[in-house]
């Protein structure tokens, strides 16, 4: 009778409570941690999401009021057991409203390989605290001992693929009450998530954006669900999420030295019962103490198989790589060669043009046998001048003297015309020609006219006959 009066007045002073207050869901409100002490939220998370050899801090303020508002405080030591397990060991304070849990987490997490970067991956927390009326209750007008001393065992499985996940947990799947020797019998809290992680090169490093998607069914409340993201940095983090009981949250943290992580949240309450409540706030602490040693040497022996078959793969790249340049560099070989082909085959041809051109001039040069001088008409002919091209040279000046020849050169030069000039060995002068025609009507019309009023003075005909 005295145990059932017991439990009657415990129901009645909940509901009492729950009547004043708003009506806070039974669970450790551990929906924000994304990052760090995320093993609380499932006990398979320590395995990939904790640092390993990391002593981490979470604080919650339910609405910000310490002294009066339920809150939740977790510090948790995490380490890599072997390259397949870690394990954990933390305390634990939670402030539900009516009750103040204080105690111990003892956590543990293996994988177990599947193949192809897949895991199925088993974890449990077990938690032992001592449980007594919170400090903020009305005095029971009976007699009562609240003070209990409980054991919960949580088991997890999360099933991961790559870079994508699901898991599942039972936060209290077995309780028992030392204090009074039976089950506690507590409705059980069932969760389900499903998350995928998408690596980014950004600021010269690796980050990762993850997203995560959750079911929760609570006892003596509705189902919550949500959704959280992070972008993780190996200097910063950057977190959001939703909770369709608790509201929207957000928050930001920084990494000290590649050791100490330090950050915060803010979550602001969106349903009609909490939402004229001040915002939530979360803080958050981590210390990783490096690299575990012996993890480096197991995964060393795990993996000697793994990178020799990684050294084949790399020598068989650099293999086709290097048979990939030589192709390109043989393609571009015979394309120069065809290139450069092409590049002799017009210049013969312009080559022949040219010299056919020139067949053609002194053809046309030899068919103009005799030239009947005009009276007063200054004409010269030779048969050939010291290998000059047969044709009518129109001659402006002849000098004997260097110094002569070289000023008229660049007098006619001054005056915009392109002079050329020949020796004859057989006089020993230098003749200054204007142009040269290979018909003499050409020669005597350019003669005329002064060269189409280019030149002012005398020009009188050369002409090579080439005979």
């Amino acid at each position: 009778m005295g145990k059932f009066l017991k439990s009657l007045v415990l129901v009645f002073l909940t509901l009492v409570v729950y009547g004043q207050d708003n009506n806070l869901p039974e669970d450790f409100r551990q929906q924000n941690l994304t990052q760090f002490n995320s093993s609380l939220f499932n006990p398979t998370f320590s395995f990939d999401r904790n640092l390993p050899r990391s002593l981490s801090i979470w604080s919650r303020w339910q609405w910000q009021s310490i002294d009066a508002d339920p809150t939740s405080l977790f510090v948790n030591y995490t380490q890599k057991l072997s390259a397949q397990s870690s394990g954990g060991l933390g305390f634990f304070q939670n402030n539900t409203g009516v009750f103040l849990n204080t105690g111990a987490i003892l956590n543990y997490a293996f994988a177990i390989p599947l193949g192809d970067e897949s895991n199925l991956i088993f974890g449990a927390n077990v938690f032992a605290y001592q449980q007594e009326l919170a400090d903020n209750q009305v005095t029971s007008p009976i007699p009562l001992d609240a003070n209990n001393f409980i054991a919960q065992f949580a088991p997890g499985l999360r099933i991961q693929v790559k870079d994508f996940g699901m898991a599942m947990t039972i936060e209290n799947a077995l309780d028992y009450n030392f204090t009074d020797n039976e089950r506690q019998g507590a409705e059980r809290v069932l969760a389900a998530s499903v998350s995928n992680r998408f690596p980014i090169f950004l600021f010269n490093e690796i980050s990762y954006i993850r997203p995560l998607a959750y079911v929760r069914a609570v006892p003596n409340s509705d189902a919550q669900y949500g959704l959280t993201a992070l972008f993780s940095n190996p200097k910063f983090w950057l977190q959001g999420g939703y909770n369709s009981y608790y509201g929207a949250a957000a928050g930001a943290g920084v990494t000290l030295f590649k050791k100490l992580s330090l950050g915060a949240v803010m979550e602001f309450g969106l349903d009609d019962a909490i939402k004229d409540e001040d915002p939530t706030f979360e803080i958050i602490a981590s210390y990783h103490f490096g690299k575990q040693t012996f993890e480096e040497k197991e995964k060393k022996e795990e993996k000697s198989e793994e990178e020799r078959l990684q050294e084949a793969e790399e020598k068989r790249r650099l293999a086709e790589a290097e048979k990939e340049r030589q192709r390109i560099e043989e393609a571009r070989l015979l394309e120069q060669a065809r290139q450069d082909s092409i590049a002799l085959a017009r210049a013969a041809a312009l080559a022949a043009v040219k010299k056919q051109n020139r067949l053609d001039s002194i053809a046309k040069v030899e068919r103009e046998k005799e030239v009947t001088v005009q009276p007063n008409e200054k004409y010269e002919e030779v048969v050939s001048a010291d290998g000059l091209e047969p044709g009518f040279y129109l001659i402006a000046n002849v000098f004997g003297t260097k110094k002569y020849f070289e000023n008229f050169m660049r007098t006619l030069q001054t005056k915009g015309l392109e002079p050329k000039s020949f020796y004859r060995s057989l006089n020993g002068y230098n003749y200054v020609y204007l142009k040269r025609y290979n018909t003499i009507q050409e020669a005597r019309a350019a003669r005329n006219s002064g060269l189409n009023g280019q030149y002012k003075d005398a020009l009188w005909i050369f002409r090579v006959r080439g005979d």
